[in-house]
Order: structure tokens, then sequence, then C-alpha cells
């Protein structure tokens, strides 16, 4: 309780997911205090309990303050917080990244995925991404490159007409075209949840919802990816998520002058994360036998291929995130 790392909000899908979910608040709490001595934490807003007022700050230990937010301490090393800040100046349209998550939030994904594959995106790199091409099962050669919260065009007809985009995405191949593209999803301490539908009473928030989802659900018949009935077992429920940046890679599929039938999405995610597991389980039914464009792995083994085994920095990750 001292810690501040005790909420409800983690009690969900299960006991074992609420423990992983509290173990890991608490170790990434205990990382920075242990790791990189910080000794003072920040705030998150607490429930609205009145339209007109402001909600109260609650305490958190796992939100660090602006001051060590500035120096990086969420981060595994100054070069990956370099790249970091480089990608949050490089601007890109309609995006969403949200820079205060990104350096201030200890448990969030988004730092996570940087310092995962923060060494394999520096140029120098090329062994570590063809390496992680390899485990993905794509055999492209090089060049390649590593770009964080990316999409081929966020609000474009062309692919999901919505912001959808990927955590990173590994681009192998000339830069010329067509490239395959491995687009990644990271999770870490969350679970898989339904997605929040518009209220019954905005009609017209229904409305484009219905509108948007008609897109989507014909980018998905005309992959060929999914079973006869898929529509029961994906649209309201907690695999949406999984399956709207799955589309995202799909619909990339469609343009062979730009991306090659290699392209496809990748899900990670901690082997105790058992929420994910489960629904990367599930999701793989609905998919038909010959779908290459669909793939889940743990962290534990991607992190095999995304460092070297002399990097320090592999040590550092495993302590922090994965215990």
């Amino acid at each position: 309780m001292d810690a501040d790392c005790w909420f409800d909000s983690d009690k969900v899908a299960g006991p074992q997911m609420t423990a992983f979910k509290r173990e890991a608040r608490w170790r990434q709490h205990r990382w920075a205090v242990d790791e990189l001595s910080v000794s003072g934490f920040g705030t998150h807003a607490g429930r609205r309990t009145q339209p007109d007022v402001a909600p109260d700050e609650v305490q958190n230990g796992t939100k660090l303050r602006e001051m060590d937010a500035k120096a990086g301490s969420n981060f595994l090393t100054p070069s990956i917080h370099a790249i970091a800040r480089a990608r949050v100046e490089d601007k890109q349209e309609h995006e969403t990244i949200d820079a205060t998550r990104l350096y201030r939030d200890l448990l969030s994904s988004m730092p996570m995925a940087f310092n995962l594959f923060g060494q394999a995106s520096l140029p120098q790199h090329e062994d570590a991404r063809q390496r992680l091409a390899t485990l993905f099962g794509v055999n492209v050669s090089p060049p390649s490159d590593v770009v964080f919260e990316w999409s081929p065009g966020r609000r474009s007809t062309k692919y999901t007409r919505d912001r959808t985009a990927f955590d990173l995405a590994l681009r192998l191949g000339d830069p010329a075209g067509p490239r395959t593209v491995i687009g990644i999803e990271a999770k870490y301490h969350e679970h898989c949840a339904r997605e929040t539908m518009p209220s019954a009473w905005n009609p017209e928030a229904v409305r484009r919802h219905e509108a948007q989802s008609d897109f989507l659900v014909a980018i998905a018949e005309r992959s060929g990816a999914f079973k006869p009935g898929w529509q029961q077992r994906v649209l309201g429920t907690e695999l949406r998520q999984i399956w709207r940046d799955h589309l995202l890679a799909l619909s990339m599929r469609e343009h062979p002058e730009l991306w090659t039938r290699q392209t496809r999405y990748v899900l990670i995610y901690p082997g105790r994360n058992v929420s994910f597991r489960d629904a990367v389980e599930s999701y793989a039914q609905i998919l038909v036998e010959a779908d290459t464009s669909f793939q889940a792995f743990t962290i534990e083994s991607v992190l095999e291929a995304a460092f070297d085994d002399d990097d320090p920095a592999q040590g550092d990750f495993r302590r922090r995130y994965l215990w």
C-alpha cells in the first residue's frame, strides 16, 4: 500500500491474470526504486464523479515524475531514450502516440516495445533484424529497418480507414518496393478486453461505428484468411482488438506493388499474461490452416532474437519485465 501500487483496476480476468498484473506493477515500481534510485513518483487522474469537477489526482508508484521522465529513466539505455525522443519529434499524420505515457508510465507496453526493439532498430544492427525476420518465418534479403508507432496510411481508404497503427514495424527488402512488413503489437500488463462501443444515445456515433465495421468486414472477407462463421466469434467480443490490428496487415497485402504477400501481423506478450495467451489461441482457431498473416510469440522467445547474447541490456530487460 505504501508503494501506491494496489489498484482495483488490476483485478480483472480471473485470479491468475490479476496476480500477474499486480506483480508486474510492483516489479516495475521496485525497478525504479532499486535500479534507478527514484525516490518519488507521480499520479494519475482518479475517477470522475461529477461532470463539471475535475477528478482528484491519485498517487501512483508506477508513474515517473517529470524530472525522471525527462532524464530518460523509462528506457534501458541512453541510445533507446534517444530513439524514443526522435520518434516523438517525427510527427506523422493522424498519429495517436502518447508522449506522456511513453516517458512517464513504467508499466506501459509502449516504452517496453522501445526497450525490446530499440537496439535492433539502430542502422548497424542488420543482423538482429535478420534474426527477428527468421523467427517470424520471413526470408528477405537486406536492407531492413525498424520503425515505431507506424502505419502505411492512417485513415486511408487503401488500408483500414482508421488510425490503427503497429507498435512497431520491421520492414524488409529494397525500399523501392515492394517490401515485406512484419507489423508487431506488443502487450505487457494489459488484458484482452472488449472495445468500448458507442452509446445508443449517440446515433451518429453508432452509425459511424457500424459503417466502419462493414468496411473492415469487407477486408476480412476479401483476404480469405478466416473460416466460415468467424464474425460471430470476433465482432462484439474481446477478439475484435486483435482482429483490427491483423486487418491492417491484410489490407496491405491488397497492394502488391507496395507490400509483399509475406507481410504479416505478429502479437507478442509475456508468457505469464494468460489473458492474451488464451486470446491468441482462440483467434488462431478462426483462421484457415494455411494462413500466414497472423502469428503470436511470447516476449521470452522474441528476446533471444532481439538482442545479442553479450548485450547487457538483455539482462536488464529480463530483470525489469520478466523477473
